[in-house]
């Protein structure tokens, strides 16, 4: 039997759809898709490039889906140092400076640090003091470690749990293996011990904040999480542009000051 099946079949199962519920979104019969699933029919790269896209599959599964079938990759997978990608990095030069005074960074879809405005590197000084530079490129290892940032975070508790469940929920939706090590890797960590339950007190604002210890200062920011929504490169895809806002005006004004 083909590969191409079992793989589809993982897939559909994931995303909670019968083969009925498949076969009406990508407008194809639910008898040709269970012979697919069981092997009984070889589907074309066309077919399965319709089925990748109607299961919003990352670019990674696509290409393994492709493969399982016997076809070629349909997305690149280039580094990011690459020369092919230079334009990708003069636009992420251009959405970092253009953040500035505030922090802004770029992480590939593991969550390790790419690239960094300037804010975002005067912020890391006064953090780190007398270490030149983080001991890890690993943001979510960063933070939970205790000789890091996890002692600078004044509401540790509440960010790490928002940020242990997100990663649960990528790992159950997408079964990444890097994902998988990163979170078995921060359970070990002694993470919160309420961390699964979500807080419901809207005592603090619409936004999670983080509340980082300067010192005697608190600087208190949000932030938002940006991707390329057309990319084809897998890469480029999983980029993501994390950005950070002041909650309050005192936050506001230290980044003007730093700035300066």
């Amino acid at each position: 039997m083909s590969a191409v099946g079992p793989l589809l079949s993982e897939y559909r199962k994931r995303n909670r759809l019968s083969q009925l519920e498949l076969s009406l979104m990508a407008d194809v019969s639910s008898r040709h898709i269970s012979f697919i699933e069981t092997g009984r029919t070889r589907p074309s790269r066309d077919m399965l490039l319709r089925l990748a896209d109607v299961l919003n599959l990352p670019h990674k599964d696509s290409n393994l889906l492709l493969h399982s079938g016997g076809f070629a990759a349909a997305y690149t997978q280039l580094d990011i140092a690459s020369e092919d990608m230079a334009p990708v990095r003069r636009a992420l030069g251009m959405i970092l400076d253009n953040h500035n005074p505030y922090p802004a960074l770029v992480m590939d879809g593991n969550y390790n640090l790419l690239m960094a405005n300037r804010s975002q590197q005067a912020l890391l000084a006064q953090v780190l003091g007398e270490r030149e530079a983080l001991p890890t490129n690993n943001i979510m290892l960063a933070l939970f470690r205790e000789d890091l940032l996890r002692p600078l975070i004044a509401n540790w508790q509440t960010v790490a749990s928002h940020l242990l469940r997100r990663l649960r929920k990528q790992v159950l939706a997408y079964g990444k293996p890097e994902h998988n090590a990163l979170y078995e890797q921060l359970l070990d960590m002694s993470p919160p011990s309420d961390w699964q339950q979500p807080e419901d007190s809207t005592d603090d604002g619409p936004m999670l904040t983080v509340d980082f210890l300067l010192g005697e200062r608190q600087l208190s920011l949000f932030t938002t999480i940006s991707q390329f929504g057309s990319a084809l490169d897998i890469g480029m895809e999983e980029l993501l542009i994390e950005s950070y806002f002041p909650a309050d005006e005192e936050s506001a004004a230290f980044f003007t000051r730093l700035q300066n």
